[in-house]
């Protein structure tokens, strides 16, 4: 309990992965449904409010680790844990250590947003909808265009008037601007002023919804800063071109950046979730950091989300006499495998550094990647 990482609680296993929900993201939740709820009209909402909150929200967040996971096997890792929190998922994969397995695990989350993202808006296009773009959108009211009638189309929630059997909207009259958020005397109204309301088709508007919610989850991942895909993504990049030392500190280093414009932004928008997200990146940069610093002590695991602690950090030393738990067990095999997979690596590294020393000596020309893993490999040994 002395551990604030370890406050999460099991849910349930899928593909062979144990889910656990973290305390912190229950009551994050439940803070934001039922401040939503306090807002105006959002007595009226509570279902539309509690199903994007908390089962989509959560569904999401799911998804989007679960292609992690996936995208990590592909390249030959070992999910081991995925753990839901307020600022995301954390993933813990066991992945090989070389930049094409890191970036194609940092991939593997945005690109099922992207999958969302893409039947969402071809199941709307099927209808004639065009589905909501802006991430400041308000999911409830849902807007959207139809392109066959050039319509916006709202849910209960929002009103568009037209002039009755056109496309040109009609002025909203005073005694609406009142009811806007009570869907049945705003009906009333609308239906005494005899204009035509664009109200689209229930199943639409959750499809619109489930679209932004990925939309923006898609938009928050990709900013590119460690420790977010972006960053990770970054971090990727510039490992594929120089070394892995380089590739986090220009991702902690953009992380910095992002960190700095979401402080502005939340000061100028008088929000307080863009400085706790601020907060988090600019802490866990300082963390990777300052590991990053310390001697190599092996691995390749790909951390995704807002992950401040190493999984891999040496347990404290066992009382005499006493049993160790599962979870240092867990911890302790983990970290044995993932030395002897390092072994086994730099033992092949060598033996192919013998081939090109060789190849150098009989005065043969090297191909360009020969040169770049002849410079990455005398880097690791400078570095030593």
């Amino acid at each position: 309990m002395r551990d604030p990482f370890q406050w999460a609680f099991p849910l349930f296993r899928a593909f062979g992965i144990p889910i656990r929900i973290h305390i912190t993201l229950i009551v994050f939740s439940s803070g934001m449904f039922l401040r939503q709820i306090g807002q105006p009209g959002g007595g009226d909402k509570i279902l539309e409010i509690f199903l994007l909150t908390i089962p989509i929200f959560f569904g999401l967040l799911l998804l989007h680790e679960f292609g992690h996971c996936f995208a990590g096997r592909m390249v030959d890792g070992e999910p081991t844990e995925i753990v839901l929190w307020p600022l995301g998922g954390l993933a813990f994969i066991d992945v090989p250590k070389n930049w094409r397995a890191h970036t194609i695990t940092a991939a593997g989350g945005p690109m099922v947003n992207v999958v969302v993202c893409v039947v969402t808006s071809v199941f709307l296009a099927g209808y004639g909808f065009i589905p909501t773009w802006n991430p400041f959108g308000d999911p409830y009211v849902s807007e959207m265009r139809n392109y066959r009638d050039q319509k916006v189309y709202t849910s209960e929630f929002g009103i568009r008037l037209y002039e009755p059997g056109t496309s040109e909207p009609a002025a909203l009259p005073e005694e609406l601007k009142s009811k806007l958020n009570v869907p049945a005397e705003a009906h009333d109204a609308v239906v005494k002023s005899g204009k035509d309301r664009a109200v689209a088709p229930l199943f639409l508007v959750w499809a619109n919804r489930i679209f932004w919610l990925s939309w923006v989850l898609l938009l928050l991942t990709m900013l590119p800063g460690y420790p977010l895909d972006g960053g990770q993504l970054l971090q990727g990049f510039v490992w594929s071109k120089t070394d892995e030392e380089q590739g986090i500190t220009t991702a902690c280093w953009a992380g910095y950046v992002v960190a700095v414009v979401l402080l502005i932004a939340s000061l100028a928008a008088n929000e307080v979730w863009p400085m706790a997200l601020a907060g988090f990146i600019a802490i866990a940069c300082w963390f990777k950091l300052n590991r990053n610093a310390l001697p190599e002590r092996g691995g390749g695991e790909y951390e995704t989300g807002y992950n401040l602690t190493d999984p891999d950090d040496d347990a404290p030393p066992a009382r005499p006499k006493k049993k160790q738990s599962l979870m240092k067990q867990w911890l302790t095999a983990r970290t044995a495998r993932r030395m002897q997979r390092d072994l086994e690596q730099q033992q092949q590294e060598d033996e192919r550094l013998d081939q090109l020393l060789e190849k150098i000596a009989r005065k043969e020309k090297l191909t360009a990647e020969e040169e770049a893993f002849m410079k990455r490999v005398s880097t690791r040994y400078k570095n030593r």
